[in-house]
């Protein structure tokens, strides 16, 4: 019994330690380019179709920049447009919402067309970040997992030394 006790002790310790190390050295695919241009929408919406067509015409030329296009309905989309929104100091209350480097636009109109005209000139003539740039990056939290992967291994130790 006490070997076999030893063998899942040291079979414990071996796991909490290597697993970390396998999972940092796991190569992952390359991501695709991240957009210049991260438009919100919803179906149905006048004002999105309007701003929709005029960003269409106004990067046709362009294949360079890439435009990620979420309607508010999609998994995940009410998330980023909070998030994203939050990051350039607007409330997401209405669409389309247009983000473009470390700009946003907001509405259709006028005034937002003149302000779509000009971001996406100065961005074709100037370049600038991915609207996703001014996310924080969310890493695996390698700090927690060394501290439960101790805290478990002395817990297997002190059942094992309590004899059990």
């Amino acid at each position: 019994m006490y070997k076999q006790n030893t063998i899942i002790l040291i079979a414990a310790i071996l796991l909490l330690v290597v697993a970390p190390i396998a999972v940092s050295q796991v190569q992952t695919e390359p991501q695709p380019a991240e957009p210049s241009i991260i438009f919100f929408e919803e179906e149905g919406c006048p004002a999105c179709a309007q701003m929709k067509e005029l960003l269409d015409a106004l990067v046709a030329d362009h294949g360079e920049i890439v435009i990620a296009r979420y309607d508010i309905s999609d998994p995940g989309a009410i998330a980023l447009l909070i998030d994203l929104a939050a990051r350039h100091g607007v409330l997401a209350v209405s669409v389309p919402m247009i983000f473009i480097g470390d700009g946003v636009i907001i509405g259709a109109g006028r005034a937002e067309e003149f302000q779509l005209r000009t971001a996406v000139s100065t961005y074709i003539r100037h370049g600038g970040p991915s609207p996703l740039a001014f996310r924080p990056e969310i890493r695996f939290p390698w700090r927690d997992f060394i501290i439960l992967g101790v805290f478990g291994t002395l817990l297997l130790a002190l059942v094992f030394l309590q004899g059990g």
